[in-house]
């Protein structure tokens, strides 16, 4: 048995609404989760593959609206190969009261199937066989996570062909989850479970970190489309393809439209829009979202440019924040002179403060003494 494909994705978040950005942007982003899955389900078929598997949190929440339920199904049902395997996440927990699940299995293709059991589930197509060991989620929190069955199965006697775990949890030292409540697990309790590999979701770091590797058998892609500008990755599935004797390969591949980026610049007089750009050279800029973090010491003129610079950039992206809290202007002699006259009193203290202290003590006098004028 050579030459299964798999694509697999996780963490698509479908429904999920950006409130902190303006009614475009929000909109562009709740688009765009629809348009990664999209992407994936290209891809999939692009590389014919037999299966495409959802790792969990398919959707945001277990209260989306119904008109999001249909279109995720039919995007899915959209996939030409032999199944889709949607493994319930703990945003998108199963319960079989709920709506969601209700509308999605009404309107899904025969083809796609819910793993909503904690249980193996069997899938033979052309001469492959696969057998699916399935630890969805069935709530929002939990202290423990669902690998429990699969530890303590006795091994069947018909149990061959390509064993897989799908699974949805914080992977411990990869995803941070303080407290232990999303299902926790650890990487060695996934390779102690003996499958010829396993298909994650929750965790929205990819892992492992590599494009390609030939080695790993756990496969975590992440978000198929990134959600904020704390996250800086840009959006993944794994191609899995399995050869012979069982040989497992993975390929990263991107799925996501957007980009967020968060940058922190040290400046030293030069705040011109070249220097501030080059971080992004390479971006598409209405597709990126971006934070400039400036910090540092400019000289006067380029300090009070700053809002001038940082407005005009802002044109440039699909949404632009300029932060300038960490920025201060150089204080030194040139500014002293343009402050106070020559021999003055303020003039002769700074300067000497600036020879024999430091710029920075130099501005704290500055400061107090204009506080003291203005109390005046």
């Amino acid at each position: 048995m050579t030459g299964i494909k798999i694509f697999h994705i996780a963490d698509v978040h479908l429904g999920m609404r950006f409130s902190r950005y303006p009614g475009d942007v929000s909109d562009r982003l709740y688009e765009s989760r629809f348009k990664a899955l999209e992407n994936a389900v290209k891809i999939a078929n692009s590389q014919e593959c037999d299966y495409l598997s959802v790792g969990g949190d398919l959707f945001e929440s277990i209260k989306v609206k119904q008109k999001e339920v249909v279109r995720a199904a039919e995007i899915l049902s959209q996939f030409t190969g032999a199944y889709v395997w949607v493994l319930p996440g703990n945003h998108d927990y199963y319960d079989e009261t709920l709506k969601l699940w209700q509308w999605f299995n009404e309107i899904a293709s025969d083809k796609i199937v819910v793993l909503a059991s904690s249980k193996k589930y069997t899938f033979e197509y052309g001469a492959s066989k696969i057998e699916v060991f399935a630890a969805p989620c069935n709530s929002k929190h939990s202290s423990v996570n669902n690998l429990q069955w699969v530890k303590e199965r006795q091994i069947e006697a018909d149990e061959a062909g390509i064993k897989v775990l799908m699974a949805h949890g914080a992977i411990k030292d990869i995803s941070p989850d303080l407290n232990n409540t999303y299902f926790p697990m650890t990487l060695k309790e996934l390779t102690d479970l003996n499958m010829d590999f396993c298909l994650m979701g929750h965790t929205h770091v990819p892992y492992p970190v590599l494009e390609l590797t030939s080695t790993e058998t756990i496969f975590n892609p992440g978000t198929t489309e990134p959600d904020g500008l704390n996250y800086p990755y840009d959006g993944y599935g794994w191609l899995i393809e399995v050869g012979v004797q069982y040989k497992v390969t993975g390929k990263k591949i991107r799925t996501g439209n957007l980009k967020f980026r968060d940058v922190e610049l040290s400046l030293d007089d030069d705040l011109s829009a070249d220097t501030l750009m080059k971080p992004f050279n390479d971006l598409d800029l209405m597709s990126t979202i971006a934070r400039i973090r400036l910090k540092g010491r400019v000289n006067q003129d380029a300090y009070q440019s700053r809002f001038k610079v940082l407005d005009a950039l802002s044109k440039e992206f699909l949404y632009f924040e300029g932060r300038d809290d960490a920025l201060k202007p150089k204080f030194d002699r040139a500014f002293i002179e343009s402050a106070f006259s020559e021999n003055s009193v303020p003039n002769l203290l700074l300067n000497l403060l600036l020879e024999e202290a430091d710029e920075e003590t130099a501005h704290l006098a500055y400061e107090l003494m204009q506080e003291g004028l203005s109390d005046d």
